[in-house]
């Protein structure tokens, strides 16, 4: 089993209660080893829309990540998120996978970046996944200049993007 880290945001409907339906769904593919707090931050690329509520899961899956894709947007589907949502606009549910613990992903035709192409330049991610492992390096695997780097090495970098914390991880609803 491998650590996969999940991104989890949305900005419609009752993102708490999504984020533990969804972790439920995910504890049934994984293990749900570790959840951050739930955090409010402000919308980024399209800002005419609500502030997102915003996690991070750690998960243990012996999924390959095409599959751990796969079951995430079915997963967002089954939670109503509508497909032909606008890029960057109101969402009830957005799954990312952010890192995988040892792996990098350059699948383009299933459109797959592990770690995350936008990673490096979002509080909204790096702030919930620091919180789970702030010694984690993301790209340590991959052929990247950013191997060195740790989570916790990369947040003060997005220290002036506007976000709060909301709630403990208490907020699941999983044993972990």
């Amino acid at each position: 089993m491998g650590s996969a880290f999940i991104g989890l945001g949305a900005n419609q409907g009752e993102p708490d209660a999504t984020f533990r339906a969804a972790a439920r769904a995910l504890a049934r593919v994984g293990r749900v080893v570790a959840a951050s707090s739930l955090y409010a931050s402000a919308p980024r690329d399209m800002i005419d829309q609500p502030e997102f509520t915003n996690a991070v899961l750690e998960l243990e899956t012996d999924l390959e990540p095409p599959d751990l894709l796969l079951t995430l947007k079915r997963l967002e589907l089954s939670l109503g998120r509508d497909p032909q949502g606008l890029r960057f606009g109101p969402r009830v549910i957005d799954l990312d996978i952010l890192v995988l613990e040892g792996r990098c992903v350059d699948d383009p035709e299933l459109d797959l970046v592990v770690p995350h192409p936008r990673l490096a330049e979002r509080r909204f991610a790096l702030e919930p996944l620091a919180e789970l492992d702030p010694n984690l390096r993301p790209w340590e695997a991959c052929c990247d200049d950013r191997g060195a780097l740790t989570v916790a090495d990369l947040v003060p970098r997005v220290s002036d993007q506007d976000m709060r914390k909301v709630a403990d991880p208490e907020w699941i609803d999983v044993q972990v």
